[in-house]
């Protein structure tokens, strides 16, 4: 949904301006100084002839009053949702790091950490969003759909990072790449957790033998995505470890 707040609009070009830094940009590119108040939602509409963005209604019809391009792509939705992902990626982040302090001070020394990777570029999908950030963005719903329930979302968590530690050690045995969807013990602990199963799908599992099983096939074992995987959710243990 757009966001409705009180913004800088610009009157000589209708863009919206969030912040009184994005103002002065605004005024070292255009040389426009002339500015309002305004509470006018604030848009991504991308004009489909000449790629333009503008940030509200009333730019578009200025833009379209200017050059007679008339067709836009409201992507508002799509942005928001890759900006509230870059949001909870950097709280999560500092919150790591806090939390390790916590720790050393705690302990002393932190036991050895299983490395942030690059980017695992040969796996990742194509879309706004990393392989890394869509297994986050499980364990976020997860955890947000449970905020009253620690134990259940504990639970759920280790035993992700038992199904992905048992891959990564022991890849060539079938018995840890596949899961019966019906067993009752993991639809209590994964199953029935909406993000559950589509953390393990990103993983590499796959649906196979008419939807009983969840399989990952030998030759689709990437340690690079498993690693990402354990990573994520040593990070998601230790954030609701200690956060409390």
């Amino acid at each position: 949904m757009a966001a409705k707040r009180a913004v800088l609009q610009c009157g000589d070009c209708e863009t919206l301006l969030k912040s009184v830094e994005e103002a002065q940009q605004h005024v070292n590119n255009t040389c426009h100084t002339n500015f309002r108040e305004s509470n006018e939602a604030i848009l991504n509409l991308v004009c489909t002839l000449c790629r333009k963005t503008c940030t509200c209604k009333t730019e578009s019809d200025y833009h379209t009053k200017r050059t007679g391009h008339t067709e836009f792509q409201d992507r508002t939705a799509e942005v928001e949702g890759e900006e509230a992902r870059r949001s909870r990626r950097r709280i999560q982040e500092y919150m790591q790091l806090k939390l390790e302090e916590i720790i050393k001070a705690q302990l002393g020394n932190l036991p050895p950490r299983v490395p942030v990777l690059e980017e695992e570029k040969s796996s990742l999908p194509d879309g706004p969003a990393t392989k890394a950030e869509q297994m986050s963005e499980c364990l976020w719903t997860i955890k947000q759909n449970h905020m009253d329930a620690e134990a259940k979302v504990k639970t759920a968590f280790n035993t992700l990072l038992t199904f992905a530690k048992n891959v990564a050690t022991n890849p060539d045995e079938e018995k840890y790449r596949k899961i019966r969807l019906s067993n009752a013990l993991f639809q209590d602990r994964v199953g029935k957790l909406q993000g559950g199963i589509e953390f393990l799908e990103l993983c590499g599992f796959e649906r196979m033998e008419g939807g009983e099983f969840l399989y990952l096939q030998r030759e689709k074992v990437d340690m690079d995505v498993l690693y990402s995987a354990r990573n994520e959710l040593n990070n998601a243990i230790m954030y609701d470890s200690y956060i409390r």
